[in-house]
C-alpha cells in the first residue's frame, strides 16, 4: 500500500498503476491518502462564470474503471451530463466493466442517497415557518428524547411538542429519500389511500422469479444463449449460471424487471408505457389499480409483493355481507 497525494496522481500515474496491477498476479499497488477529512461527493460548485477546480475522484478511486484517468462521474466535459443519468450510462457500457465491479454501483447508490437526503433537507430549511420551527427544536435536550423513546418504546404517543415536531421533520425529509424506512410509510399511505377510494385490494400476490437457473437471465448476463432454438443442455452448467448471476447483480436486476413487467402485461392485462398505464382484461379479471414493491431474499434475489384492485369489485361492507351467503363462497371458491 502506497501513502500518497490523491490530488498530485496523474493519467501517466494511474496508467503504470494498472498495468502493474495486471502484470503482477501476487501482489497489487492502490494509492491511498490517508485524511482526517472527508471527500466531497458533490460535483463542482459554480458561482458566476467561474466553476471551482476540484479532482475527479472516481477517476483516481477507479483506476481499473477509467484507465486513462479521464471520464468519470461529473467530470468537466463540453455537455454536462446529469450524476444518475451517468450512472445508467455506465452500467449499460458495452464491455459490462462498471456493472461487475464489486463496489462501484454501491458507491454510486450511496451518494445518490446523501444528495436525495439533504437536498429534501434543504427544502424543508426553506419553508417560510423553518425559522419558527428551528427555535422549538433548540429547546430538545437530552432528556426530553429519553423521555419520547420511552414513549415509542410503550407505543404511546409523544407528548413533547418540540421532539414531535423534529420527528415529524425528519420523516418528511427521509420520505424522498429512495430505499428509506419514511419512504415505505408514505407507500403504505398510498396504499391506505388507494383502499379507500377503490375499496380493499382484491389479490394479493406474490411473485418470485429464479433467476440464477433460468435461461432468459443469462441472456441478461451477456451469455450466447439462441431461445429460438433452445436447447436445455447446451448452455452453461448449473454451477455456471449461478457463478454469471451472482458476478453481475445488474443483469439479475435487469431479468427481474423484464420479467415482471411481461407478467403483468400477459397475466393481468397492464402494460405500461411510459409515464402511462393502460388495463385491459386479464386472467383475473380487469386491474383498476396495482401497487407492488419488490425486496431481497435471505438469499440477495429479489420478489415481488403485489397487490391489485379489480374493476367493479364489492366494496369491504358488501364482501362482509356476501360472505355470509353460501351461493357466493361456492363462487370464490370455483374463481380460486
Amino acid at each position: 500500500m502506497v501513502d500518497v497525494d490523491m490530488t498530485k496522481i496523474t493519467a501517466n500515474n494511474l496508467m503504470q498503476w494498472g498495468m502493474a496491477n495486471l502484470l503482477q498476479e501476487q501482489k497489487e499497488i492502490y494509492a491511498i491518502r490517508h485524511s482526517g477529512q472527508p471527500v466531497s461527493d458533490f460535483p463542482p460548485q459554480q458561482k458566476g462564470n467561474h466553476t471551482y477546480s476540484v479532482p475527479n475522484f472516481f477517476e483516481r478511486a477507479f483506476p481499473c474503471l477509467y484507465p486513462y484517468g479521464q471520464g468519470g462521474l461529473e467530470a468537466k466535459r463540453p455537455t454536462p451530463i446529469q450524476f444518475k443519468d451517468h450512472i445508467k450510462w455506465s452500467l449499460q457500457y458495452f464491455d459490462r466493466r462498471f456493472q461487475k465491479h464489486e463496489t462501484f454501483p454501491f458507491v454510486c447508490f450511496s451518494i445518490l442517497q446523501h444528495r436525495e437526503a439533504l437536498g429534501s433537507a434543504r427544502l424543508q430549511m426553506n419553508r417560510r415557518n423553518f425559522e419558527q420551527d428551528a427555535r422549538v427544536m433548540a429547546t430538545i435536550t437530552r432528556e426530553k428524547l429519553e423521555v419520547a423513546c420511552l414513549q415509542e418504546e410503550r407505543k404511546k404517543p409523544i407528548t413533547d411538542p418540540a421532539v414531535h415536531l423534529l420527528r415529524k421533520s425528519v420523516q418528511a425529509a427521509a420520505g424522498r429519500v429512495m430505499g428509506s424506512n419514511q419512504a415505505r410509510y408514505q407507500m403504505r399511505s398510498q396504499i391506505w389511500s388507494t383502499s379507500i377510494y377503490l375499496g380493499p385490494p382484491s389479490l394479493w400476490i406474490t411473485i418470485n422469479p429464479s433467476d440464477l437457473h433460468d435461461p432468459i437471465a443469462q441472456v441478461f448476463a451477456s451469455k450466447n444463449i439462441n431461445l429460438d432454438d433452445f436447447v436445455a443442455s447446451a448452455g452453461p452448467n448449473s454451477t455456471k449460471q449461478a457463478e454469471n448471476i451472482a458476478s453481475d447483480l445488474y443483469a439479475a436486476s435487469k431479468f427481474f424487471h423484464f420479467l415482471i413487467n411481461t407478467i403483468l402485461e400477459t397475466l393481468f392485462g397492464v402494460k405500461i408505457e411510459g409515464h402511462r398505464v393502460k388495463s385491459s382484461m386479464g386472467i383475473l379479471g380487469q386491474a383498476s389499480a396495482y401497487f407492488g414493491l419488490d425486496e431481497c431474499q435471505g438469499r440477495g434475489t429479489l420478489h415481488l409483493h403485489l397487490l391489485i384492485y379489480l374493476v367493479n369489485a364489492p366494496s369491504a361492507d358488501e364482501m362482509h355481507q356476501l360472505l355470509t351467503t353460501l351461493e357466493f363462497r361456492a363462487r370464490v371458491v370455483a374463481y380460486i
